[in-house]
């Protein structure tokens, strides 16, 4: 057996090491012996999306907490940003997502959240890990003990996590009078989204909220905004919220159709915590792949931008060290401290929302922060990413070559930390040069990878 945990949990095809039923069984029983034994835990809460192997994960995954003597809490599908919440107000003391995010339904994996509603460490990934791969390891788990634990199923989970994004917008204030599209990508969404929004008083246009198993992320919700872009404009709408298939992630509309990414999410938020002075630290957390237009937008207002490593837990890991309350990726995970302890789409656009009911302006004007330099991103399927990226020198020298020789642009390579892909971002001013390089890049990445 090999490595579990990639930069996101673990993640992989269905029936495919390691997101295979045993596999999985030795997961739960690993960390309920390993955190029963570190913080004499008892309760467990499990959650999931919508795709079609929850329903395999899901036992499984029980079955192996209740096997070493704790109590397991099944919550259904909910949004990822629900799980931690729910581990603080039910005194859990782990949570167990079953999900692949943005991912189609023929993936799945692991998101595993510590009694603080934070991912687990690095530490705790690699003692969970030594269990699971190791047979020897994994026979100390064995329970003698005939008592086990029990497993329930709690039905109002979803009630609880919509009470609590309500409670995030500013009180006596309505939606009234904004029209709405979302598309909650056939996932985890797809019932508490329309239902928080229709609450607040707005008039909601639904997509993607009609899950049955196999479509969630097809075509759909925060990876693939066009379609919602296009329903935006048909039907005149104020603004379009696009989410994933865990509820993590949000891509927005404005009301021209344009897609407004995490940068200019984060951007908005941002100029409205300073306003307020609500934002700490005078510092906004985001990772490299965030524009540099972004970053000087940042500057200007007199906060820091502070990059990261990609992935929403290196966000949120430099946000507790610095002390900031906002943070998030390009890719749409946003994170507000105040209020939520993950991205979290749903919270997110209210948020958001709560600013354009104020703003006096159209969704297109409050999005009017700054012109982003062009950026090229490109996904390249590889069969090994040790091959095609960690050993390919040439590809090292080159991205090394143009960083030192261009102050004015960028390129970032990287492998993807939970599929076999390999990314290329390239930015500048001069779309025909950053075009030429990641053809190059690309060219360098195809030829180590036959």
């Amino acid at each position: 057996m090999s490595k579990l945990f990639g930069t996101d949990g673990i993640r992989s095809r269905v029936n495919e090491y390691p997101m295979t039923p045993d596999i999985c069984l030795r997961i739960s029983r690993a960390a309920g012996y390993i955190l029963s034994k570190k913080n004499k835990i008892n309760r467990v809460i499990i959650g999931k999306d919508t795709r079609l192997s929850g329903y395999v994960f899901e036992p499984v995954i029980a079955s192996g907490f209740s096997s070493v003597g704790l109590e397991v809490l099944l919550v259904g599908p909910i949004p990822t940003p629900a799980l931690p919440m729910l581990v603080g107000t039910l005194r859990a003391d782990v949570g167990v997502m079953i999900t692949a995010s943005h991912n189609t339904f023929e993936d799945n994996g692991l998101k595993i959240f510590n009694n603080e509603g934070y991912k687990i460490s690095n530490e705790l990934e690699e003692k969970i890990e030594s269990y699971v791969i190791n047979d020897q390891e994994y026979a100390k788990l064995n329970n003698k003990n005939i008592i086990t634990g029990i497993t329930k199923r709690l039905e109002d989970a979803t009630g609880r996590y919509t009470e609590s994004i309500k409670n995030t917008f500013t009180k006596n204030k309505t939606l009234k009078g904004l029209k709405i599209v979302i598309d909650c990508a056939n996932g985890a969404t797809y019932k508490v989204a329309p239902e928080i929004l229709w609450e607040l008083g707005c008039e909601v246009i639904t997509m993607g909220d009609n899950p049955n198993g196999k479509n969630i992320n097809y075509n759909c919700g925060a990876v693939y905004p066009n379609n919602l872009s296009k329903k935006v404009l048909e039907v005149k709408a104020d603004i379009g919220l696009a989410f994933d298939g865990d509820g993590d992630r949000i891509i927005i509309i404005d009301d021209k159709g344009n897609i407004i990414d995490g940068d200019k999410i984060i951007a908005l938020l941002a100029t409205e915590f300073k306003r307020k002075n609500m934002l700490k630290n005078s510092k906004v957390i985001t990772t490299l792949m965030s524009n540099i237009s972004f970053e000087k937008y940042i500057n200007d207002l007199g906060l820091e931008l502070i990059r990261t490593n990609v992935g929403d837990r290196n966000v949120i890991n430099k946000m507790l060290e610095t002390g900031s309350n906002i943070g998030g990726e390009q890719s749409g995970h946003i994170i507000l401290s105040d209020y939520s302890k993950s991205g979290d789409g749903l919270l997110s656009a209210v948020q958001i929302l709560d600013i354009l009911t104020s703003s006096e302006k159209s969704s297109s004007e409050l999005f009017n922060l700054y012109n982003p330099v062009p950026q090229i991103q490109k996904n390249i399927e590889v069969q090994d990413k040790e091959k095609s990226f960690n050993s390919n020198t040439n590809l090292h020298k080159f991205i090394s070559s143009f960083n030192k020789s261009n102050n004015q642009s960028r390129l970032l390579i990287r492998p993807s930390g939970t599929e076999s892909i390999i990314r290329i971002l390239v930015e500048g001013s001069n779309i025909n040069e950053i075009q030429n390089i990641s053809l190059e890049a690309e060219k360098l990445i195809k030829v180590e990878n036959v």
